[in-house]
């Protein structure tokens, strides 16, 4: 196995009682594009929010590796629909909160790190809506612009939750170009993703959950009929 950026241990995730996640053993390697796939309720949202504590877990363990002697710096992007457009803050009021686990939420941001998410949004072809309040954006605008704060984090490791939904096929495009740019880096990405046709050519690693692990590895060794047969002939909860 490579060297990890996420190592779990029989990690179990249940609603109601109910398992989501059944005693999940897995290590996510370093400097790699990873997909974690699989049909709709095998949990891949579960499993993301779980590994960055926003759901408790039901037993478990969950080990990051340190970078440089320190633990990670995590980027996080949730699904669009998750965000509530309605709060009044600017498109750029939302990349500057990338910048507060550097700076804690006493300091300002300085002008240095404006022009840095100025920076990322450009990166993100949204700098042209820098001063738009972010209920008049369309979903892809949102989904840009939530990779343009996760850009501003500086992480070591970015999970982000299908981070191509609903978008079109030039902002698909610029976020592939980003998520490329960050693995030669050197970062780690691990992404949940739905389209089967498009993960041989946007991933080189690929996790199968169907509420356990069905498989993980390279992708041009895992992804093949047999491990896609078994992930998706049944569901359950996301």
């Amino acid at each position: 196995m490579e060297d990890f950026a996420v190592k779990i241990q029989g990690l179990t995730v249940a609603y109601d009682a109910k398992p989501v996640l059944s005693d999940i053993d897995l290590e996510i390697p370093k400097g790699r594009l990873t997909a974690v796939m699989g049909p709709n309720g095998a949990g891949k949202t579960t499993l993301l929010k779980s590994l960055l504590g926003l759901i408790p877990k039901v037993k478990g363990e969950v080990e990051f590796s340190c970078v440089r002697g320190k633990p990670p710096k995590i980027g996080y992007v949730p699904q669009s629909e998750s965000i509530d457009t309605d709060f009044p803050v600017t498109v750029l009021d939302v990349v500057l909160m990338g910048c507060y686990g550097r700076l804690g939420w006493i300091r300002r941001p300085s002008k240095e790190d404006k022009e840095f998410s100025m920076e990322m949004l450009s990166k993100m072809k949204m700098e042209q809506y820098w001063d738009r309040q972010i209920s008049r954006l369309s979903g892809g605008q949102q989904q840009r612009m939530f990779i343009a704060r996760a850009l501003a984090q500086k992480a070591d490791i970015y999970f982000m939750d299908e981070p191509f939904k609903g978008v079109d096929a030039a902002t698909e495009k610029a976020i592939i170009e980003i998520l490329k740019e960050l693995r030669s880096g050197g970062k780690t990405v691990v992404a949940v993703h739905h389209d089967l046709s498009t993960a041989p050519e946007y991933f080189d690693w690929v996790t199968f959950i169907n509420n356990r692990v069905i498989a993980n590895g390279p992708i041009e060794q895992v992804f093949v009929g047999e491990n896609l047969s078994r992930t998706y002939k049944a569901g359950g909860v996301t």
